[in-house]
């Protein structure tokens, strides 16, 4: 049902941003694209995993958070449940330099604040796997860094807010959000970036491949890197399931038609993975669906499961996570 707390959470959301802004495109490394033609991939496949899951028999129950719990109780719980380290207040880390940028964030020293988004992303870490988070890490970089933070600037512009990021040109894992007044956050954003950092470690593990991946992509298409297009709403939504992020489907173009979700997603590759799994994992967490019948289009439909099958190598899961991951997907699919 599209409740007052989903409807709250959207329009937040919309309000700090219906799609990413140019900043937050370039802290994500740009995809080598292949020169080849593209071609529908009919039969694209995946080996399944071998690895075992992380603690099966584990009773993670002792983590979940309850309404009297304080801040530090909070964070005590979510860190030993999802193995990160959450930064906030004056702690936080204030710069995140980029090749064309800075990126800037000022404190939120609000713990309530800070209480109330914590509480919206556990809800939202929570509808992830058991021990996903956990195997984030890839390379050389350690634990994940989640900072809860205050306004976050381009080189401290004002009104260049950005609702979350995250990067793989830095040698610290991170996830950093912007916690508004009464610990609002951009939920959908904050997943978003989250599946950044899945494609980092894909990319890391050779599990994915730009070239397969160019082949569920329409015929001669090409991503045209322009963040600067999609801030300024110039992008063709041809191909696309709708013209803008929470929009109903206004586009015109047919089931058969339809490639991406939105134009946005049609900037890169990374903005295309992560835009095609806002509507399974935002359902997942609200039993709403953002986007109806996005994965009932054939070429959606083949993209979304060989993401899956991809996460499904990388990760350990057990078969109760695999399961129920397969029938949220099936039941809006």
């Amino acid at each position: 049902m599209f409740n007052d707390k989903f409807k709250r959470r959207i329009a937040a959301a919309a309000l700090t941003s219906c799609i990413l802004l140019t900043a937050c495109g370039n802290q994500v490394q740009q995809t080598n694209q292949s020169q080849a033609q593209s071609q529908q991939a009919a039969g694209t496949t995946v080996e399944p995993t071998t690895a075992q899951p992380l603690n099966p028999g584990e009773d993670l129950s002792k983590y979940d958070l309850k309404d009297d719990d304080n801040l530090e109780t909070i964070v005590s719980k979510m860190e030993q449940k999802y193995g990160i380290d959450i930064v906030y207040g004056n702690d936080i880390r204030t710069e995140f330099k980029d090749e064309n940028e800075t990126l800037r964030a000022k404190p939120n020293t609000n713990n309530k604040d800070i209480e109330a988004a914590l509480r919206s992303i556990n809800e939202g870490l929570n509808a992830l796997p058991q021990g996903f988070i956990k195997q984030l890490p890839y390379g050389d970089r350690g634990i994940l860094k989640v900072y809860l933070t205050g306004e976050i600037t381009i080189d401290g512009t004002p009104g260049s807010s950005i609702p979350a990021f995250a990067s793989d040109s830095d040698p610290e894992l991170y996830l950093t959000i912007e916690v508004l007044d009464q610990g609002v956050i951009n939920v959908p954003t904050v997943m978003h970036e989250l599946t950044h950092i899945i494609d980092f470690k894909l990319k890391h593990d050779g599990v994915i491949s730009e070239d397969e991946w160019s082949k569920l992509n329409p015929e001669g298409f090409t991503y045209d890197n322009s963040y600067a297009d999609s801030l300024a709403g110039k992008k063709d939504p041809k191909y696309c399931y709708t013209t803008e992020h929470y929009v109903p489907n206004n586009t015109g173009n047919s089931d058969d038609d339809i490639w991406f979700y939105y134009s946005y997603s049609k900037v890169n590759a990374y903005e295309d993975r992560a835009t095609m799994l806002e509507n399974l994992v935002i359902y997942k967490m609200w039993n709403y669906e953002v986007a109806p019948g996005l994965y009932k289009c054939p070429h959606m439909k083949a993209k979304v499961e060989y993401y899956l099958k991809l996460i499904e190598k990388s990760f350990a899961m057990s078969q109760a996570d695999k399961d129920a991951w397969t029938n949220a997907y099936k039941a809006i699919s």
